[in-house]
């Protein structure tokens, strides 16, 4: 049987399993589904449709799935998703998605790392064993890949994307992409991830084509051109096309890259 705190309040259409652990004043409200070994501390909301992992621990005083902050939204049950082993520490907000349906929902990964303060907004999307570290800003819409680490801090704008294994310093502010295995730091491409792609067991071949790759990023100014040169001089592992596949697709631009200030398109210059 679940242990319940007597001082907190459970909806009926809540759905805890046999073990979970529920602490003081923590307020369960709508149809949330609780899996085995999760802890919800003290304080800590867990609202609208929402369906929790197992071995989660969230709280104290956390917010999951709390409307989302839209000056359209009108009420819908909408939804969050937060995968097993989960940490969501003190005073960290995760808003539920703006559209109903499952399908739409604000989604955290297995083993993600949410510490305090940090504000996870509707409709994002985090990875698997991300780590987003104090006070981290998401806005709506944004997709953060696996195994990434947020700076304290550091706030992205509506629906920026960060590639995987990427890094950003704290107190970042930024509104464009990330690539994959990037590190950002003062608001620019500083090359590669090289202690995060060596920690997760990246091949050395493979890290030097990844290094290969952003060097050719700040070597040319105009994207095709610098595409183009990846394309032509770096070993096509999957890794590097995963870069190119990534670049190709991204509708905000990427963050430019030590020294030059900016991509150029060839298209955008007239």
């Amino acid at each position: 049987m679940a242990e319940i705190h007597p001082t907190a309040i459970i909806d009926p259409l809540a759905h805890l399993a046999a073990d979970v652990k529920i602490g003081a004043y923590a307020i369960i409200k709508g149809e949330v589904h609780i899996g085995e070994g999760t802890v919800v501390h003290d304080h800590t909301h867990i609202h609208g449709c929402a369906r929790i992992g197992r071995r989660c621990k969230i709280g104290p005083a956390a917010y999951v799935g709390l409307e989302p902050q839209h000056l359209k939204y009108n009420g819908e049950l909408t939804w969050t998703v937060v995968g097993d082993d989960v940490v969501i520490r003190e005073t960290a907000t995760i808003h539920r998605s703006f559209h109903a349906g499952e399908e739409h929902a604000t989604r955290i990964g297995d083993r993600c790392f949410i510490m305090a303060a940090a504000h996870v907004a509707h409709d994002c999307s985090i990875g698997n064993d991300a780590v987003l570290a104090n006070a981290v800003l998401l806005a709506g819409h944004c997709t953060i890949g696996q195994k990434c680490f947020l700076g304290g801090g550091v706030g992205l704008h509506q629906f920026c994307r960060v590639g995987r294994l990427a890094i950003i310093a704290g107190n970042e502010g930024l509104s464009q992409d990330i690539p994959p295995f990037a590190s950002v730091r003062n608001g620019m491409l500083r090359g590669y991830n090289a202690v995060g792609c060596r920690r997760n067991g990246l091949p050395p071949a493979t890290i030097v084509a990844i290094r290969a790759a952003y060097h050719r990023l700040a070597k040319h100014r105009i994207r095709s051109t610098a595409l183009a040169a990846i394309r032509a001089e770096v070993p096509q592992l999957p890794e590097v096309v995963e870069i190119l596949a990534f670049i190709e697709a991204s509708k905000r631009g990427i963050v430019p890259s030590f020294p030059q200030r900016a991509f150029v398109d060839t298209e955008s210059r007239g």
